[in-house]
């Protein structure tokens, strides 16, 4: 019977090491899951876990409605730019043999569709006259002169 009980105190020694290992285990877990809760709400509590969530969906709302607010503005300055002049071509020329220099010029202002103006400056030893032209879809409806359409066909390749 000794060996029995003393078989049985031996197990008994045993689950209980194996449970002071198993507690002080915990422990060391509960303690870092401790400082890590800690760190996440600032020394806070659960409520203020719940403000916390509450400001970062306001803050996403807020920016939600920035970003169509400026998709919006870029849909309209795309729209404002296509209309702006961004095609230019520019002729330098001399249009009377008595008269040196190539002190006249043609310049065509075309925006994205080829609309806008050809203006040409006339210089003489008189004065100088400036003429300005409409340009629809790189036409006119006025005659150009050669000088007027080297300056659109420069515009509209870009060169």
């Amino acid at each position: 019977m000794i060996g029995r009980a003393s078989m049985n105190f031996g197990i008994s020694e045993l689950v209980a090491l194996v449970a002071v290992f198993a507690a002080g285990t915990t422990a060391v877990l509960v303690f870092r899951l401790s400082r890590r809760l800690d760190a996440f709400f600032h020394g806070g509590k659960a409520e203020d876990l719940e403000s916390i969530i509450a400001e970062v969906g306001k803050r996403l709302r807020a920016t939600e409605e920035e970003f169509k607010r400026l998709r919006n503005d870029v849909a309209r300055i795309d729209v404002m730019a296509g209309n702006a002049v961004q095609k230019v071509g520019v002729v330098r020329f001399n249009p009377f043999e008595d008269v040196g220099g190539d002190q006249s010029f043609a310049v065509a202002l075309l925006d994205s569709e080829d609309n806008g103006a050809v203006l040409s400056s006339l210089y003489t030893r008189e004065g100088t006259r400036v003429y300005a032209k409409q340009v629809v879809k790189g036409q006119s409806r006025h005659h150009l002169s050669r000088e007027e359409e080297e300056a659109i066909r420069r515009a509209i390749q870009r060169e």
